[in-house]
């Protein structure tokens, strides 16, 4: 059973449907519960069952209830909680079930943006020696949380993988020019994309203000933003304050991000936080070479002038310098290989899955 805030598009919340997938579909029975709901469209599944919950307020012991009850009901082996809340859920609706189900965390944060996380952070502190495993998605932010006193004997890093039968670069060759012409892209504009959700911490603006600088160059650079949120209104308002709206394309939440990215010619995130992100690998994968921030565990995704290219966070000179260096046709093809290439070595998919069922298998055999 795996415990998540909401099942909304997202990196947290895609990864948790992609391993319950993958091991529903090699055998394995798997439930997913969401302890509240969101406007907009849920992830759905077609071979793992979920239950949403309505427990918007921070603490709801109405759905602490329901999640006992599931967990009563459905006896699962072991239920992973999907970052903090979910993992205080998880304590508590466990001992209420009661059940001996062995209780795992995967912690996809990194950052305490705020007086309230930091606040939170020390409540949640103590939960994580109830955890049986703790899992990290990056050996970065194992070393962040393990220096605030987030110790743990059964901790281990399993980073974030991509499913490569559908993040392909003979995608790309299918989508790209319908894409383009669709967005009205001409065949030497040079797209510059992002596929993210609008949230402050992703920092979109940044990517406005390349584009208007490097079209101050001389580069016919154009901005494709693939993503909805709350900060998209701003966003967009700063566009056209910029005289930009001419350059920049929003086309909201994509089910199906692919024939988007593979209109990019390079692909980019500006995060001001991150811990190991889903969207540049998928790029990656595409054969597509990326610009990001170097923030989080970016410098395990990214070899810095080989497959892609790290500027310090916030510094939009470095960050538009990278973006020219790939204005090169045959530079972005050269990157673009070495990509691909990385990913399928390190990031595939069926190697992420099979490190969770080993830390799995490992917990149900000391039973």
């Amino acid at each position: 059973m795996f415990v998540l805030n909401v099942a909304q598009p997202g990196g947290a919340e895609n990864h948790t449907f992609q391993l319950a997938n993958t091991l529903a579909s090699q055998g394995d029975l798997c439930t997913i519960v969401s302890l509240k709901q969101e406007p907009g469209k849920p992830l759905t599944s077609n071979v793992v069952s979920v239950a949403a919950c309505d427990g918007n307020r921070l603490y709801n012991i109405d759905t602490m209830r329901k999640v006992s009850r599931l967990i009563r009901a459905q006896r699962p082996d072991i239920v992973v909680a999907v970052n903090q809340r979910p993992l205080l859920f998880g304590v508590i609706s466990r001992r209420l079930a009661p059940s001996g189900a062995k209780l795992v965390s995967i912690f996809h944060s990194s950052y305490l943006f705020s007086l309230k996380d930091r606040v939170l952070n020390a409540l949640y502190r103590p939960l994580f020696a109830r955890a049986d495993a703790l899992i990290y998605v990056s050996q970065t932010q194992r070393r962040l949380w393990e220096e605030r006193g987030y110790r743990s004997d059964h901790a281990t890093v399993i980073h974030n993988g991509i499913d490569l039968s559908r993040f392909s670069p003979c995608s790309v060759q299918q989508w790209r020019n319908p894409t383009r012409a669709a967005m009205g892209f001409g065949p030497l504009d040079y797209v510059i994309g992002m596929c993210a959700r609008f949230r402050p911490e992703k920092n979109h603006r940044q990517l406005v203000d390349a584009i208007r600088l490097l079209r101050g160059r001389g580069v016919p650079a154009k901005a494709l933003f693939v993503g909805s949120g709350a900060t998209r209104p701003n966003v967009e308002e700063y566009t056209r304050s910029c005289g930009l709206s001419e350059h920049v394309v929003f086309v909201g939440m994509q089910e199906d991000v692919r024939p988007y990215v593979s209109a990019f010619d390079v692909g980019v995130l500006c995060s001001l936080g991150e811990t190991l992100p889903l969207a540049p690998l998928e790029m990656m994968a595409l054969g597509i070479p990326v610009v990001i921030s170097d923030v989080g565990g970016a410098a395990e995704i990214v070899r810095h002038g080989e497959t892609g290219f790290l500027f310090p966070v916030g510094d939009t000179e470095d960050f538009v310098n990278s973006l020219k260096t790939l204005f090169d046709p045959a530079k972005r093809q050269a990157f673009g290989i070495a990509a691909t290439r990385f990913v399928g070595t390190n990031f595939a998919a069926d190697r992420m899955v099979e490190g969770y069922k080993e830390v799995f298998q490992a917990l149900l055999g000391r039973q």
